[in-house]
């Protein structure tokens, strides 16, 4: 975390070194907006190895003049006054220019809430009317949203990410270009848009931000989340991260599109809950032995937002607490006695036989004590 008051002595430094520096960003903005502030950007006409000169460094985008600066136990990322070159993978310049002059750096970034610029002085400096379009509550690009999204397609989904963070609406021009070419999109590195997403969802204006990906059709290239997002925007209350995936690849035939970078995990989370939410509507011992609590749990929300069932939380955790056994490892009959007790060598018809056991007891067809299981056994084992 870096904060503002820390910022200003950057600022100083540089300052004193005879440089000019300002506070840029996101920022900013969420300085006059009075929202908390978590990381803190500058920009600066000295170069990055002048930079370098003046504080401890770590170097982490040299390419496009970027140091991340140690400053007072605080970290903040100091970018060279730049020109950005001709972009050819919808997200990165090929080169950078660096620049004299901090109206052409403002120039060349995304939206005009972000373009604003902070003095050690508490001077705000304002070259794209960023302080208009706070007041209006609208969410601009800086020029030409053709040009700006065909630089960076990502900054589309950007666009979605700071209208479910403030709640401002998308101006209409920069709306009309994301429709235009979200396909863009599908040249973008997925796991840039998974980031995106769960920042998108997890905003407390996330339902207006995917009421803009239904009106631009972004919702139609982001693959398997058409029919959730369609569907959400029934919903009252909007759903968690987890809850958000599940639903909607529930709704895509129980598939997670390859194309996803989720971790396996999640992916394995996802596509589980997806499948039992389309298997099932009642959670008894045997899916809450077979699929665990916490699959069980998100599947039943899912179904509950789908409308296709009530929410069995307090019931599911409650079956689980009393289901009479929760493992093989619970069986009063031992795999040692099993095969003391057949004259079998141990295999396959072993693991077999448990499973058939751990179910039996679980349906309560029979208790789980030794004389019911070796009964068991003996009736069972061919």
């Amino acid at each position: 975390m870096s904060t503002i008051k820390t910022a200003k002595g950057v600022l100083y430094e540089l300052k004193k070194a005879g440089y000019e520096a300002y506070i840029v960003g996101g920022a900013v903005r969420d300085y006059l907006l009075r929202m908390p502030i978590n990381d803190v950007d500058i920009t600066t006409n000295a170069r990055p190895h002048q930079v370098n000169k003046i504080f401890r460094t770590i170097p982490t985008g040299l390419k496009y003049g970027t140091l991340t600066v140690l400053y007072k136990d605080e970290k903040f990322e100091v970018t060279t006054y730049r020109i950005d070159g001709e972009y050819q993978d919808d997200r990165h310049p090929d080169n950078v220019t660096f620049s004299e002059d901090v109206q052409e750096d403002v120039k060349r970034r995304d939206f005009t809430i972000n373009g604003l610029l902070l003095s050690d002085k508490q001077e705000i400096i304002d070259f794209v009317e960023g302080q208009k379009d706070l007041k209006a509550k609208l969410i601009r690009t800086i020029g030409d949203p053709h040009q700006r999204f065909n630089e960076d397609a990502l900054r589309m989904m950007r666009a979605f990410y700071f209208q479910s963070k403030l709640g401002f609406q998308i101006e209409t021009q920069t709306r009309d270009a994301i429709f235009e070419l979200k396909d863009n999109l599908k040249n973008v590195a997925m796991e840039r848009i998974v980031n995106e997403m769960i920042k998108i969802i997890q905003g407390e204006h996330a339902k207006r931000a995917f009421k803009s990906m239904v009106t631009t059709q972004v919702h139609e290239v982001l693959p398997g989340l058409k029919k959730g997002i369609e569907h959400i925007l029934t919903m009252d209350d909007m759903p968690f991260v987890d809850s958000f995936f599940a639903l909607c690849f529930t709704l895509n035939d129980g598939i997670v599109p390859q194309e996803w970078t989720f971790s396996n995990k999640h992916r394995h989370r996802y596509q589980q809950a997806a499948v039992l939410a389309r298997k099932t509507k009642v959670f008894d011992a045997y899916y809450l032995y077979t699929y665990g609590i916490d699959l069980c749990l998100l599947a039943n929300k899912v179904n509950f937002m789908l409308d296709r069932s009530k929410n069995l939380k307090s019931e599911i955790e409650e079956t689980y607490q009393n289901l009479p056994i929760q493992s093989e490892l619970d069986l009063k009959l031992r795999a040692t006695e099993m095969i003391e007790i057949t004259g079998k060598k141990a295999g396959a018809w072993l693991k077999d036989m448990q499973h058939q056991m751990v179910l039996a007891v679980l349906k309560k067809e029979m208790k789980n004590d030794k004389e019911s299981l070796i009964e068991f056994l003996n009736k069972n084992i061919k």
